[in-house]
């Protein structure tokens, strides 16, 4: 009993160290002797049944299978095991059925005799529960599949096999049973897609990819080559070494959506790319569709979403009323409805007349009406060809050109008045004519033998006829156009139509115009040799600036041919120092259409260079547009010569001049003192006149040595920083000490200092105040002023004197200029002073000019940079 109640003991231990629900039935009562806490759990029970018989502890066994089997293991002694065997189970206060695989394994005395039972149960309920979801699911998915039409695949890359549905195997033309290794796919696959389906399998199961596949292409199968198209789903699977073990997926059968699609799109090409506007709406107003003609007309941009769209955006308040509270009520199921709409421009809001079908859209399954659909022809065309077919009918009969229309054999169908005019005829006896009635018998054999083979067989024919008159029976030479006219569909000729210009008030032109220009050749020939007479080169240029001719004296003088000359090649001979120069005057003549005078060298055959003076005026239309340039080239070389060689002279003379007029002053001046000191006043009074009389000499000989280097350009300048007022002070004082009569009044404005030279600047001033003295002899009084303009300062001296004509002012600043009359012997001078302040002026990079109203005054200014570079 002791060993029993042991064994017990050791059994109860071992039932509570179990991980698995364990528990012990005791005897053919099925005691429960031992239950660890899983089975309790699993039984949803607790402790309180250890102790009691199964049936007791557990009521809901009953009329379950289990006690039987539990008594049947206790009588044989044979273990008894099962799998996802169900249990009715009440936990949790419900009555619940379990999924366990358990053990009944019978426990053994010494004796062999059976005394107890131990149960080992494993809880499946959660498995058996998601088993049957799979199952559930793989049913479900295989009838989607099944009503989808796809098929399933799966490719062992590694052993280059494929496991095939039925559908799939039916897809590719494969028996239903058998192997089917991947090249045998291939072989199934349309030529055309081989390449592509490789392609796309291979970057699946490349590791660097995400292993997608999604494939559309073609089939053959094996059994009648029945093409079809697949489309083809599928994913790889990679293990750790990235190598793909599996590549799965579907294949569905797309060939009657692949019809569809394309019967789809030729329609919607043919529709889209259909001259007509066509669309598509329901009939609440919203647009569905709109082909390429209609967005155009319409102002829709072609990439635009349409269904944003309605058709109170293409027609005017009024219109869209009337289209959905009339037209639409009375659009019928057969026959639709036409007439004209105006629509209306989305951009630029332009009403459109349109000729407009409507069609009721039915719902194919309901017959339900659920749209409309819209044809519509753009009238505007068609309108304005109307208005043109008017008009050119009103501009054919009001024509003074012969126009006329006959058929294909020459019957006279219309003949305009300026024709009837022409040729004599009246309207009734048009219809009764033929073309060959009035054109002249030379006219109608050219017509038959060579026009109208060319109007059948070209279209067209134009050339100089003879029209006959009627009734004069006078031959009229014209110009005639003709023109076979088709008809628009079969192509077929059915009419000629004719225009002609009477050419006799041209050839009348002609003759005279002939006349004309053999005269003018005449007065050219007259005008060209005038032209090679005279000793000057004669020129004329376009108004672009390129030479178009030249007279003999130039190749006379330079002996270059027209080539080397004409366009712009004669400033070739132009000497490169006086380049530069004549090329900038050249073209500030050519912008402005001002005269062009300039003088330069150039060369002569003889290598040598020589001096010319150019002039040259502009020939301008009635718009004050430049027509030609006329132009001439003096030769001024001797002139030149001379002038140099008085230049040196007077340089010379002046400089000899200087020293005894110097000392000759000094004389009188010591002479004069001499005699004042002897108190003979009246002789000092004689020597101080002669004194004024010796400085006026020094003047006129410092005039003359400035003139010469400035033609020489050796007239030197010595700038410096000076106070500029400061100066006009000073010159206005030495000037007014010299004159009593004059008073000169001063405006001064400018208090600065400049740079430049001031001693010369001081000889323009003093230069200009004399001769407003000079000039003013019946006034009294001068006025200077200065002002400062920024960068630079001007000086202005005004008088009150003689003044000088519009048509002199040009020249008073030229070399040894005087103001000219009868007067002249009251203003002596050498004409000088002026064009040496111009000079000194132009050379500190200023400006001077003068204002003057004869017999009223001048006014002589001039401008100098503050700051001179």
């Amino acid at each position: 009993m002791t060993t029993l109640y042991s064994e017990q003991d050791r059994f109860n231990s071992l039932v509570e160290a179990s991980p698995m629900p364990t528990a012990i039935y005791q005897g053919k009562e099925m005691i429960i002797s031992a239950a660890n806490h899983a089975m309790l759990d699993l039984w949803g029970k607790t402790d309180v049944v250890i102790g009691k018989p199964l049936i007791e502890g557990i009521p809901e066994l009953k009329n379950q299978p289990f006690i039987g089997i539990l008594n049947e293991v206790f009588a044989t002694g044979e273990t008894y095991h099962t799998k996802e065997s169900p249990a009715d189970l009440v936990v949790d206060g419900q009555l619940q059925t379990f999924y366990f695989t358990f053990t009944y394994k019978p426990l053994k005395n010494e004796a062999g005799e059976t005394f107890a039972i131990i149960n080992t149960a494993a809880h499946l309920t959660e498995l058996v529960a998601a088993r049957k979801q799979i199952a559930d699911t793989q049913e479900r998915l295989t009838f989607a599949l099944i009503s989808a039409d796809i098929g399933t695949w799966d490719l062992d890359p590694i052993h280059n096999t494929v496991n095939w549905d039925a559908r799939c195997r039916e897809l590719f033309g494969f028996p239903r049973d058998g192997e089917i290794k991947y090249e045998d796919v291939l072989s199934c696959i349309h030529p055309d897609d081989v390449k592509l389906v490789n392609a796309a399998v291979l970057k699946a199961i490349n590791p660097s990819n995400i292993g997608q596949y999604d494939i559309k292409y073609r089939t053959l199968s094996k059994i009648g080559q029945v093409l079809r198209w697949v489309h083809c789903k599928g994913k790889a699977y990679f293990n750790e070494d990235g190598v793909a073990y599996r590549f799965a997926g579907i294949a569905q059968d797309i060939t009657s959506e692949i019809a569809a699609d394309r019967r789809e799109q030729q329609l919607l090409t043919l529709i889209n790319n259909n001259a007509d506007h066509m669309t598509v709406a329901d009939m609440q107003g919203n647009v569905i569709y709109m082909n390429k003609a209609s967005r155009l007309m319409l102002g829709v941009e072609l990439t635009a979403d349409v269904t944003q769209l309605s058709a109170k955006d293409f027609y005017t308040s009024e219109e869209l009323d009337r289209v959905q509270n009339h037209i639409i009520q009375e659009i019928d199921k057969v026959k639709g409805w036409q007439g004209n709409i105006s629509l209306v421009n989305l951009k630029t809001r332009e009403t459109i007349p349109c000729r407009v079908s409507y069609l009721l859209i039915e719902d194919p399954a309901t017959g339900e009406i659920i749209g409309r659909g819209a044809t519509a022809r753009d009238l505007r065309p068609e309108l304005k060809a109307k208005a043109e077919l008017e008009k050119l009918a009103s501009i054919v009969g009001s024509s003074e050109d012969f126009c006329n229309y006959c058929d294909t054999t020459g019957n006279t169908v219309y003949i305009n008045p300026s024709g009837r005019a022409l040729i004599g005829i009246s309207e009734e006896n048009i219809p009764k004519s033929n073309l060959f009635d009035y054109h002249s018998d030379s006219s109608n054999e050219k017509i038959k033998n060579e026009i109208l083979p060319l109007l059948f067989s070209k279209g067209r024919w134009s050339g100089e006829l003879e029209l006959l008159h009627q009734e004069t029976k006078e031959i009229i030479p014209i110009h005639k156009q003709l023109y076979m006219i088709r008809e628009e569909i079969t192509n077929l000729p059915v009419a000629i139509a004719g225009i002609a210009r009477d050419l006799r008030p041209e050839l009348n032109i002609r003759k005279i115009l002939a006349d004309k220009n053999l005269a003018l050749q005449s007065v050219v020939n007259e005008l060209e040799f005038l032209a090679n007479t005279v000793p000057s080169v004669v020129w004329t240029s376009k108004p672009d600036g390129n030479l178009d001719y030249i007279n003999q004296r130039w190749f006379d003088q330079t002996g270059k041919g027209v080539e080397e000359t004409l366009g712009s090649r004669w400033m070739e001979s132009i000497h490169p120092d006086d380049f530069l120069l004549a090329k900038k005057a050249w073209e500030v003549a050519l912008q402005t259409g001002s005269p062009y005078e300039i003088e330069f060298r150039c060369l002569d055959k003889f290598g040598n260079y020589r001096w010319y003076l150019v002039r040259a005026m502009a020939l301008k239309d009635a718009e004050g547009n430049i027509a030609k340039w006329y132009g001439t080239n003096n030769d001024v070389h001797h002139q030149k010569e001379l002038e140099k060689q008085k230049d040196n002279f007077l340089g010379i003379a002046s400089h000899e001049l200087k020293t005894p007029v110097t000392s000759l002053k000094a004389y009188a001046q010591v002479m004069e003192s001499m005699f004042k000191r002897s108190g003979d006043f009246k002789n000092a009074d004689l020597l101080g006149k002669m004194n004024k009389q010796v400085d006026r000499l020094t003047n006129l000989i410092s005039d003359l040595l400035d003139v010469t280097k400035i033609n020489s350009g050796r007239l030197q300048f010595n700038n410096a920083e000076f106070d500029f007022n400061e100066m006009v002070e000073e010159v206005i004082e030495d000037v007014q000490r010299t004159s009593f009569r004059h008073i000169i009044k001063k405006e001064l404005s400018f208090n600065k200092t400049i740079f430049g030279d001031r001693d010369r600047i001081c000889q323009v001033v003093t230069n200009l105040l004399t001769n407003a003295i000079k000039y003013s002899p019946d006034a009294n009084e001068v006025v200077i002023y200065t002002k400062d303009e920024q960068d630079t300062v001007k000086v202005c001296v005004q008088d009150f004197g003689i003044g000088i004509s519009p048509d002199l002012q040009d020249h008073v600043f030229e070399q040894f200029y005087r103001v000219s009359g009868n007067k002249e012997h009251t203003f002596p001078g050498l004409g000088l002073g002026l064009y040496i302040s111009s000079e000194i002026v132009k050379r500190l990079g200023g400006k001077i000019w003068v204002n003057s109203v004869q017999g009223k005054g001048s006014t002589f200014g001039f401008n100098i940079p503050v700051i001179k570079e």
